[in-house]
């Protein structure tokens, strides 16, 4: 049998506790469960993280890094911003169709970790994440369509995703992609009436 790294076993573990958490929360995530959901042994769990929450750690800083690596595929640039921003807005809304379970579980770690002192900054670090790539993304696509905001892109950023969580949440309880993609859509036409 050949021996897996630690680097590759961590990964493993890493999507075996996404899957678990996705599928029955994260009560159901022990240390047994996600060994036996990525085929390892317990005493592997141990070789590669400090603790449960070292885990639930490294499923944000994953998470994070995808984020960083979708909104460096670039903006949709189609026509003027207004389009553009729907049509981004639209491509990341893909994605969250694509694999709800990964937004349930960022939604239940957020919360876990606003209650769990041994996870102390961690949904403080997760947010920042989200600000900087929203951010990043106006910016870019203000440059791309020749114009500026009218207020600062950081406010525009958060407000960004305030809405983009709230269109989230509301879809993983109604599944309602319709309702979803007006929100959005709306929300573009805003965000567009805010360009100088």
């Amino acid at each position: 049998m050949a021996r897996v790294s630690a680097t590759d076993r961590r990964r493993q573990l890493v999507e075996a506790a996404f899957r678990v958490i996705g599928r029955e929360g994260f009560a159901a995530a022990t240390t047994r469960a996600v060994c036996a959901e990525a085929g390892a042994p317990v005493a592997t769990f141990h070789y590669c993280f400090a603790s449960k929450e070292e885990l639930f750690v490294e499923l944000t800083e994953v998470t994070v890094a995808a984020l960083r690596d979708a909104q460096a595929d670039g903006v949709h640039v189609v026509g003027g911003l207004g389009e553009s921003l729907r049509e981004t807005l639209r491509q990341w809304w893909a994605t969250v169709e694509a694999a709800p379970e990964r937004e349930v579980v960022l939604t239940g770690l957020t919360h876990h970790a606003l209650h769990e002192p041994s996870l102390a900054g961690v949904a403080q670090r997760q947010y920042e994440a989200y600000h900087r790539t929203a951010a990043a993304t106006l910016s870019s696509l203000a440059r791309a369509c020749g114009v500026g905001w009218s207020v600062p892109v950081e406010q525009l950023a958060r407000m960004l995703v305030v809405v983009t969580d709230g269109v989230t949440i509301a879809w993983l309880v109604d599944r309602d992609s319709a309702a979803a993609l007006s929100s959005l859509d709306a929300f573009a036409d805003v965000l567009a009436g805010l360009a100088t």
